[in-house]
């Protein structure tokens, strides 16, 4: 069982060693400003974390654009195009996934980040999150040459630049379990996610420079998950002893 004093405990060999670890705070499927994409703003602002939304592209409210300018330690990122499944029946579900036309896909996203573009959005940043967190391999070596600088999947990442000039920034703590319903995975299971990620990072398994990516995602967050987001932040804020990060310092743009 991994409790809050598990995540003390790891933040503490951290501090032993007179390093910090750092976080990064990732929410998907934006398209529209709501009550609770200002609740999910809040609260970043509350423990001064920069916020990375993955927007969906295909129909952006005209009002996305305002919202985000009032709000400028928030970023965003692509999400797909229409976070719509293009695999057949059978497969797991992905919109740039492996059975669909390359140059489908390309349309796609290009498509999509000119709509960001021309809906006003501030702060873009060209990383691209794979709805579902999936994505083809042979769609991968192709992002560079789309425009993305980064890819953003989950879990450890294998490699942080798995192709020339696309960088990798993942999430590695999910509040939410999917199936059969979208609810909180609970305490122990989410500060396990956490907790190992940390630990995996200060004993080498892990690249020790990955920030630990928070992966939300507002419209479908209930009461628990926004309060273990709270009191994840109050934690780490504790006497500063992790340090939440915006991915654009470490962007390699050309």
């Amino acid at each position: 069982m991994t409790t809050w004093e598990d995540l003390d405990a790891e933040l503490d060999q951290w501090k032993a060693a007179g390093e910090r670890p750092t976080f990064w705070w990732r929410d998907d499927d934006t398209e529209a400003p709501t009550p609770e994409l200002d609740r999910l703003i809040t609260l970043s602002a509350k423990y001064d974390a920069p916020l990375h939304l993955a927007v969906i592209p295909a129909d952006i409210d005209p009002g996305l654009a305002d919202r985000l300018k009032a709000a400028p330690h928030v970023y965003a990122m692509q999400h797909g195009f229409a976070h719509k499944n293009h695999e057949p029946k059978g497969e797991r579900a992905s919109e740039v996934g492996k059975t669909r036309d390359l140059a489908l896909q390309e349309a796609d996203l290009r498509e999509g980040w000119q709509r960001m573009a021309s809906a006003g959005l501030p702060n873009m940043l060209p990383i691209m999150v794979p709805p579902w967190n999936r994505i083809g391999d042979q769609v991968v070596p192709h992002l560079a040459s789309w425009g993305f600088a980064a890819l953003s999947g989950f879990e450890r990442r294998v490699n942080p630049a798995p192709y020339p000039d696309l960088q990798h920034f993942n999430g590695h703590i999910e509040p939410l379990r999917w199936r059969p319903d979208a609810i909180f995975a609970g305490v122990e299971k989410t500060l396990a996610q956490c907790v190992t990620h940390l630990k995996e990072r200060r004993t080498g398994i892990a690249e020790k420079d990955e920030p630990t990516g928070l992966v939300t995602h507002h419209l479908q967050t209930p009461d628990e998950v926004w309060d273990f987001c709270d009191a994840l932040g109050e934690r780490l804020a504790h006497k500063q002893r992790a340090e939440w990060i915006a991915l654009k310092p470490l962007l390699r743009m050309s």
